[in-house]
């Protein structure tokens, strides 16, 4: 009789504390900014997941991928902005490329696939939409997502994006 393996939704997967703290996506709508790691030194695999939910990106503001904190000024590695060409995010240090594919396939393995040996600049915004998934890595070598949850660029001097952000980290 042939085992069964049961296939588990990534909200299923957590941390080995059970703190919520997911090996795919975003959607875990945890906010880890003090979890530390409990994988013993040397571990292979894929590095833990952070999430942070709730990321409001505006003009005047930035968003740090080492804490998902944002920052009140434009320091930050994640910047949100509008010109005549349209809105996007941007960065110094930060690489992105956008998933067109089916919800939940931004995983730590497609991401880090995905954004391999790029330079960071500016991703634009207009094929973006509530739900899209853009892959990024940052300065440090750490794989991340962002899942836009609002975007609003109808009159940019106003505009502003609103994501779920999972940061994988060793």
């Amino acid at each position: 009789m042939a085992a069964r393996r049961m296939r588990r939704s990534p909200r299923d997967e957590s941390g080995p504390d059970g703190d919520g703290a997911s090996t795919a996506g975003a959607g875990a709508g945890t906010d880890a900014t003090d979890a530390g790691t409990d994988r013993a030194a040397g571990a292979t695999g894929t590095p833990r997941a952070y999430g942070y939910s709730g990321r409001m990106l505006t003009a005047d503001n930035s968003l740090r991928t080492s804490d998902g904190e944002v920052s009140d000024d434009r320091k930050g590695d994640i910047r949100f902005g509008c010109s005549m060409a349209g809105c996007e995010l941007d960065s110094d240090t930060v690489v992105f490329t956008q998933i067109f594919g089916d919800p939940g396939e931004g995983t730590y393995d497609t991401c880090s696939m995905l954004t391999a040996n790029q330079k960071p600049g500016a991703h634009p915004l207009a094929a973006s939409a509530a739900g899209t998934e853009i892959c990024f890595r940052d300065g440090e070598g750490n794989v991340g997502l962002l899942v836009i949850q609002v975007k609003s660029t109808a009159m940019p001097d106003l505009g502003f994006v609103r994501a779920d952000m999972t940061v994988w980290k060793d």
